[in-house]
């Protein structure tokens, strides 16, 4: 496959919210795997165990935030997109309160019903001291449930809302909070699972406070307050976005099925060996995850847009990502399985062989899972969630239980395979579906889509217009609003490179042109460029006589006449450059 080139906004914008997520998503994997790797060197088997029974809960979590969170920061985007900011906000408090009360109602009745959760999860009242501690750990996990919501949902929000670094800085600082108390509380003073989800809370807490204090300090469109929630958009909001996370309910099948047939196949090594291939896999996503979290809200707005050949682009540049992504993890995961057993405190020689067996047969199926995730991520930010419902269902149950049942039956070395047949068969799957449903799915014809990209020379602006004034006619604009739709790309052009930059930077000017026939009689202008941060619609004829450049003057007077005869207008600054549109 060629690697088209993508442009310099596209780059920018993908490394811009890259790095900050995948720090995050390296220090979230420790973090998610902090419980495990210091109370299983502290307790041994019961404390492993104790934290083993609250994974199905964490699973019940992940598809609530998750869902509601990235399918209600794409109605976001789009809204934003849209020029609708009030809108925008409106729907981001009515997920935010939507995901509080369903929070408050888990964490009222987890405490009324904490034993018959324990029984249904498989701990048993035979086992004291088991069921005490899984007791313990799941009353403080199930009592956060409305911080947790708060926390994951919130981190979606600010990455589409031009707040990556600060978002990563928040799941950062929870994260690295988490793993030290639960080395202080557990460790020094043996805490135990109490201590392990003391620490865990507490990372949610804080890196909340955070998220709210960076939130008011950057001052950007999110808002908490006034609150005016609407709850229009949350289920399908909320329908969206469980295309992606389904998968969570998949797990808990899957996971309750594995411990079962590993304690039954090889005892606890085998049990022991299964928790550290999950972990992998666990972090197998976060990275891949952070791949997905950089590029949604570019995908999303380049579809919003109408700016598809971009948007196809970044996904094929994400495939080559995900190549390279795959021979650094196989590395990691595959090259140092016996010392990655070991940190998580099986030293047994036999265990080792067998688990470090088990991590590489493991590496065999990461390509393939990174691949599925970032074709369900495309698919999910384009707001088509049937691939990614597709894919989730078959790598999470459909091939995976029946795949998972066979390698059973042959026994505990076949067991593993289960993990690459299954990411095998499902994408092969997807991929003849992909070829057999229309590609283009919601989008608007290209011949409806006039897009280009002008650099500092004012006399390409001439040849835009002219190219949109057959695009017009094409469409039948009639003579005001096709003469509006020239004015406006020459006005708002003119003024961005005679006001955006400096005489000296005019050569690195770029800016981005997307004109876009609606199902109206309506013209939808979206304009993106690389100035220093510059609203053309500030400029108004009450300036003039502040303003000695005639140039300007001109501009000012047009955009004055812009504003008055569009049928709508809006500008923000958004992942570094300036972007906005105008409805015509």
């Amino acid at each position: 496959m060629k690697i088209p080139k993508i442009s310099t906004f596209t780059k920018n914008m993908f490394l811009r919210q890259y790095m900050p997520a995948l720090i995050a998503a390296l220090v979230y994997s420790v973090a998610d795997m902090a419980d495990a790797l210091v109370v299983g060197n502290s307790m041994g088997t019961v404390g492993l165990a104790a934290i083993a029974f609250s994974i199905p809960i964490f699973m019940l979590f992940n598809v609530i935030m998750h869902s509601f969170g990235l399918g209600g920061s794409i109605t976001f985007s789009s809204k934003m997109t849209e020029g609708k900011e009030k809108e925008a906000v409106s729907e981001f408090q009515g997920v935010l309160v939507t995901l509080l009360i369903i929070g408050a109602a888990i964490a009222l009745l987890g405490n009324l019903f904490l034993d018959q959760i324990l029984m249904l999860l498989g701990a048993s009242k035979d086992y004291d001291t088991l069921f005490i501690a899984a007791g313990t750990y799941l009353r403080l996990v199930l009592t956060a449930a409305p911080i947790f919501f708060f926390d994951y949902s919130m981190g979606y929000f600010m990455r589409n809302d031009d707040m990556e670094k600060a978002a990563s800085i928040c799941s950062s600082i929870g994260s690295i909070c988490d793993f030290s108390l639960n080395i202080v509380l557990v460790l020094f003073f043996g805490m135990g699972v109490k201590g392990a989800g003391l620490a865990t809370v507490s990372g949610v807490v804080i890196s909340s406070i955070f998220q709210i204090i960076f939130m008011y300090i950057e001052n950007k469109r999110l808002k908490l307050f006034p609150l005016k929630p609407s709850f229009k958009s949350v289920f399908s909001s909320f329908k969206t976005g469980i295309a992606s996370c389904v998968s969570y309910i998949y797990s808990f099948i899957f996971i309750w099925l594995g411990n079962n047939a590993m304690m039954r196949l090889a005892g606890e090594a085998g049990v022991a060996v299964f928790d550290v291939v999950q972990n992998m896999s666990y972090f197998m996503a976060y990275i891949f995850g952070a791949i997905t979290m950089a590029s949604q809200p570019i995908i999303s707005t380049y579809e919003g847009e109408c700016n598809y050949e971009e948007c196809d682009k970044l996904q094929k540049n994400l495939i080559a990502i995900s190549v390279i992504t795959t021979a650094v993890l196989v590395t990691i995961i595959g090259g140092f399985s016996p010392f990655i057993l070991r940190l998580f405190g099986i030293v047994e020689r036999p265990t080792v062989i067998y688990g470090s067996f088990a991590l590489r047969v493991f590496c065999v199926c990461i390509l393939f899972a990174g691949l599925n995730i970032i074709y369900s991520n495309y698919y999910t930010s384009r707001e088509i969630p049937f691939p990614a419902f597709l894919l989730s269902t078959l790598r999470g149950i459909a091939i995976l239980l029946p795949v998972m049942l066979v390698c059973i039956f042959l026994g505990k070395e076949a067991f593993w395979f289960t993990y690459p047949v299954t990411e095998v068969l499902s994408f092969v799957i997807i991929l003849f579906y992909l070829s057999r449903m229309e590609r283009n799915a919601k989008r608007v014809s290209k011949e409806k889509i006039y897009t280009t990209t002008l650099g500092g020379d004012t006399s390409q602006i001439g040849t835009a217009v002219g190219e949109i004034e057959g695009f017009c006619e094409r469409w039948e604009a009639s003579p005001k609003q096709m003469y509006y739709v020239q004015m406006t790309v020459e006005e708002m052009c003119s003024a961005i490179m005679s006001n955006g930059f400096k005489e000296a930077d005019r050569g690195k000017c770029n800016i981005q042109l997307t004109l876009v026939k609606k199902a109206e009689q309506d013209f939808s202008l979206h304009i993106r460029d690389n100035a220093h941060t510059f609203n053309p619609f500030d400029m108004s004829t009450k300036a003039l006589k502040e303003l000695e450049d005639a140039d300007s003057d001109f501009n000012a007077l047009g955009m004055d006449i812009i504003k008055k005869k569009a049928k709508s207008f809006y500008y923000r600054r958004y992942q570094g450059f300036n972007t906005m549109v105008v409805r015509i």
